[in-house]
This record gives structure tokens, sequence and C-alpha cells, in this order.
């Protein structure tokens, strides 16, 4: 039988080895890497809300980590708080109208931030009338066809703040007017709705019903389009590489794939809308593009969005695929699919950015994202399908133009153009490959003795444009990088293509 004194020792012991332990956590801990921002989470006062007299400014912060060191609240830009998740705001000490507020956390190396805007209306009478809005053109209940334009007047006591023009639903504009080409929509009734908001977030709208007739149009005129993807590094917010935009303004394509979008999701897609509106503008004498993103985006390195200018008749985000063994899989980059009616044609367009970074256990990823993806094409049927992205793997049609690529993997890339075998690893990967689609890789097809990179740094082509059967008699041409700023846009360069439709 143990003494006191012997189980005071034990006992002690133990007390001492826990504290080392627990020690020897937190040191570690405190030592990971940190290069992922706090989560912002404003709780009060809600995004668009209309405030007057005093209110409270309340905000959380998480970290994967658990440091948050410090925080600040601004208003305009101007720090009002620090140290604290909580900010008692007297609005009569600022004039009435739109105002933004800004939440921020810094845990050990990096600041997050969250930012909404808010109306201050501080006089006797607060306005809850709604603009006043109505559709000038087309004449409700009319027929129409070929190319026609859609016009709004809407007016209000106060600012009208922004405009929206949505056609079955669906977001076509954030103008009083829009050029619409309904020889891209089936023949019948269509619904156009026009909305108006003003200064005080009250929004109104005009809704009219219009027949579309294009039976009697020519459907087999000559038509092309151009459709490009591009990997903007970082929400295209890099200082490195400033001139994302002009590369975008230079390749005028009509249908365009982004990646590493970031926070475009932010407050309704705020970023997203702005860059709509930047390039609507320079591209006035155009169709106007319209636009989606993948939402819920956490990294700035993730993240995909589309705009196109032509009809999008759904989008779906694809976080998840169904591997050969009908196990489900979660990918890196969440898959975005959109079927966009081109010219009559339905065709989906499948972004894709394949997990990053060599290693086996990174290589073993991107195969395992691709053999589910393209199970996921395959459900889709025999459809017309355009497959896009960085793919972050060679292609096997390279070997013969350069032979230094390495730590990547030709895996991915095997399964869309079987049968060939990995000369790495000596593997078949022809078992994972389409089922019902051939698949064609643009560039190289057109290019056959262009190295054509699109990763400069790397030296290497890890964005691709691929095509399956139905469109693959109808490609044009294919360039990389061909603009003044290619370089300065982004570590990624441009791959495009023109489809001829006819």
């Amino acid at each position: 039988m143990l003494k006191k004194n012997q189980i005071f020792l034990i006992g002690f012991i133990i007390l001492i080895s826990t504290f080392s332990v627990a020690s020897l956590y937190i040191t570690i801990i405190q030592n990971i890497p940190d290069n992922i921002p706090p989560k912002i989470n404003i709780i009060k006062p809600i995004e668009g809300a209309t405030l007057s007299d005093r209110n409270s400014i309340i905000f959380t912060a998480t970290d994967q980590q658990g440091f948050i060191t410090k925080t600040q609240i601004l208003i305009d830009g101007v720090i009002v708080q620090v140290s604290s998740f909580f900010y008692d705001w007297d609005t009569n000490q600022i004039e009435n109208g739109l105002h933004y507020i800004t939440c921020k956390a810094k845990d050990k190396t990096i600041w997050g931030s969250k930012k909404i805007h808010i109306f201050v209306n501080n006089t006797e009478e607060i306005d809850n009338i709604p603009p006043k809005v109505t559709i000038i053109s087309p004449i409700a209940n009319s027929t129409v066809s070929n190319t026609i334009s859609i016009i709004m007047d809407a007016t209000d006591v106060n600012e009208i703040e922004s405009y929206k023009i949505l056609i079955d639903g669906k977001i076509k504009a954030y103008k009083k007017s829009f050029y619409w080409d309904t020889t891209q929509e089936i023949d019948g009734f269509h619904e156009i709705q026009c909305e108006a908001k003003d200064s005080f977030n009250n929004t109104g709208f005009d809704l009219i019903f219009v027949n579309v007739n294009n039976s009697q149009i020519n459907s087999s005129k000559e038509f092309s389009f151009k459709l490009m993807t591009y990997n903007i590094k970082n929400s295209g917010e890099d200082p490195s590489y400033p001139d994302w935009k002009s590369v975008v303004k230079e390749e005028n394509a009509d249908i365009i794939m982004f990646l590493e979008t970031g926070f475009w999701d932010d407050n309704d897609n705020e970023k997203l809308n702005l860059y709509l509106n930047e390039f609507n503008s320079y591209f006035a004498e155009e169709d106007p593009y319209i636009g989606y993103c993948t939402q819920g985006i956490i990294y700035g390195n993730d993240g995909a969005a589309v705009m196109s200018r032509f009809p999008i008749i759904s989008y779906n985000q694809l976080d998840n695929v169904v591997l050969d063994n009908n196990s489900n899989y979660d990918v890196a980059h969440d898959f975005f699919d959109i079927e966009i009616n081109i010219n009559g044609e339905f065709i989906h367009l499948i972004g894709s950015h394949l997990k990053a970074m060599t290693g086996t256990n990174n290589e073993q990823k991107r195969e395992l994202e691709q053999e589910g993806i393209i199970n996921y094409m395959d459900n889709l049927g025999n459809v017309p399908i355009i497959y896009l992205g960085d793919l972050n793997s060679f292609s096997p049609e390279d070997w013969n133009l350069n032979t230094i690529q390495s730590g990547l993997g030709y895996g991915p890339l095997s399964m869309m153009i079987k049968p060939y075998i990995n000369p790495e690893n000596n593997h078949d990967y022809s078992s994972h490959s389409s089922s019902i689609h051939n698949w064609t890789d643009v560039f190289r097809t057109l290019n056959s003795n262009d190295w054509g990179i699109t990763f400069p740094s790397y030296n290497s082509r890890i964005d691709f444009i691929y095509v399956n059967q139905f469109l693959s008699p109808n490609i044009i041409n294919s360039t990389i990088g061909d603009t003044n700023h290619a370089f300065s846009g982004s570590d990624h360069l441009t791959v495009d293509v023109c489809i001829n439709l006819s």
C-alpha cells in the first residue's frame, strides 16, 4: 500500500507532466504559420439598414487558431473604436445619407475585415415610399423579335441609388436600359421586371410580359463568340499584378471564367457587381455582361465567377463529387457549372480549379477531383460542354514540345485525352475517362508546335480549355496571353478560344 508521501509525490509528478504537455501544446500552436485572416460577422446593424439617434455596432471575429489580438471599428474609413467588439454610435453627429461601417480583427499576423453600408436618417420623417418605376419600352403584351430596347423611367423624392433589369427573374443589367437579343430566348411569353432603389433602401418596380416570336428569322446566320479562362490571383488584388482589368478589356471576350475570385461574394456579391458595372461601362457598345460567383468563400485563392453576354439559364456550385466507387469526395476548390444559351444553343460551362501544389498527396487529390467531375459531366448526358480553368496538371499532348515538366503529374489530363499512359509511373488512367464525351484540348489542337506556357514562373501550361464532340468541329482559333498587359495582369496568362456556331 502506498504511503501518503508516496501518493503526494506521484500526484506532483503527474501535475508537472500535465503542465509540461500543455505548455508544449501552446508553444506548437503559437508557432504554426497563420496566413488565414479572421472571419468577421457584423451582428448589428444589418446590411442596408436605416438608422437614427443612437445605435449599437456589434461584431464577432473567429480565427482558426483562436487568437484575436486587435480589433477596430471604422465609420466611413475613420477609426472610432479599438480593442472592442462594441461601439455606441450617436448618428446625430453625422450627416444623413449613405455611410459605411467596417469591422476588423487581427490574429497574430493578418487583419480580417467586413464592410456594410447603412443609411442615416435623423429627419422628422423617414422615407418609406419606394420610387415610381415605369417600363417605357417595350409595350406590355406586345410581340417582339430580334434585338429590342428595354427602357425604364424612375422617379423618387430622394436620389435614385441603383437600377436593375431582370428577364424571367434573371438579372440582365444594372442600369436604366438594356439591349435584349430575343433570338437567344425560346418563343413565347417572357417576363420583364425593372427595379429602382432610392437612398433609403426603398425598392420600386414595374413588371410586364411580352411575346417573343422569332419563328420567321433565319437562324442559320453565321455566328461566333469568344470564350476565355483567367486565373486572376487572389481576387485580382495582388499589388504585384495591378493590370488584370486591363487584360479583360484588351481581350474583350464574350464569356469569361475567372478563378481565384476570393471574396467577390461578400456583401451580396458587392465586388462582382462593381466589376460588372465597370466593364459594362467600358464596353458600352457591346451587349452587357451578367455574372455569378461561387458563394461561401473563405480563402483569397479560392472562388470562381463567370461574366457572360449571353443568357445564363442555370448555375450550380459543386463542393463535392461522386467517385467511380460511388463515394463522395470533397473538392479543394468548388466546381462551377453554368448553362448558357448561346444563339439558341444550350452549352454547359464547367469551371475548374484543381488542387494546387506539388507532392504525391496533392497529385492524388487532383486525380480524385478530376475523376469525380468527369462523372458529373457524364451524368449531364450527351450535351455540349466546355471544361476549362486552372487544372494544375500537365497534358500528355505536350510531351514532344517540352520535357522539363515535373511535380504536378499527368493523371487528371490523361483521363481527359485517353488512352495515354503516364510516363512517370506507367499508369493508364483511361478507366476513369468519360464514357460519353470525347475531349479536345483546344489550344494544343490549334497550335500543335507552340509550347504556350500559361504559368510563366513554372514554365508550364496548366490552364486549359477543353470542348467535347459537339463543339470540337467549331473551334476557330486559340491564343494564350497575347495582350499588352498579359504579364502584369496576373501570375497566370489567359487562354481563349473563338467558336463558330453556324
